[in-house]
């Protein structure tokens, strides 16, 4: 005689919320992992671009930052590649995640740009600071609302930036480079989640 079991519409529902629950901590973890490379490649790029800033005469900041971000959208597309490639492999329905990071990318290049041009700074140590409290600011809302571990992330790099910028203005550029060793760690904590 076989046994037949009987599921209560609380256990049906129960374990459906367990599977959702499986599959979304599944797309976080692959996020990180996705996350993390990218996030290594961006802390070559910082430390490049502020070592840039410690050693180029202001009136070439920006043309040094605009090669490296150019370097950086490019890599990040690649790397983001095998992953897209997997999902639709796999017969689910793709994000378009690298649409979505190039939008990013492209909105938080336009705000850096439009803050400097509105602000117009007279301190350089404002232009060396506002990108890493941006940076901070925008891993703390991904951490918020969509990953927990960026907002460590997050945290780390306003709290690297106000230190050297309160700390160290003299070689706040220095500073902010080796603070690109955070982002390298955070990378590989990402990739090995």
């Amino acid at each position: 005689m076989e046994v037949v079991m009987v599921l209560s519409k609380t256990e049906a529902a129960a374990a459906l919320a367990d599977i959702q629950e499986t599959n979304r901590r599944g797309a976080t973890l692959r996020g990180y992992r996705i996350g993390g490379p990218i996030l290594m490649l961006w802390s070559v790029i910082w430390a490049l671009g502020y070592l840039g800033m410690g050693l180029l005469p202001p009136q070439q900041w920006g043309w040094a930052w605009l090669v490296l971000d150019m370097v950086g959208i490019v890599g990040s597309i690649v790397l983001t590649r095998p992953a897209e490639k997997a999902v639709r492999a796999s017969g689910a329905k793709s994000s378009a995640a690298t649409l979505k990071m190039i939008g990013g990318m492209a909105v938080a290049l336009v705000l850096v740009m439009s803050a400097f041009s509105v602000l117009r700074p007279t301190d350089p140590a404002a232009y060396l600071a506002f990108p890493g409290l941006m940076v901070g600011a925008i891993y703390a809302a991904v951490g918020v609302f969509v990953a927990r571990r960026y907002l460590a992330i997050g945290a780390v790099m306003f709290a690297l930036t106000l230190i050297g910028f309160y700390a160290f203005p003299e070689v706040l550029a220095f500073w902010m480079a080796s603070a690109s060793v955070g982002l390298f760690v955070s990378g590989v904590w990402l990739a090995r989640a």
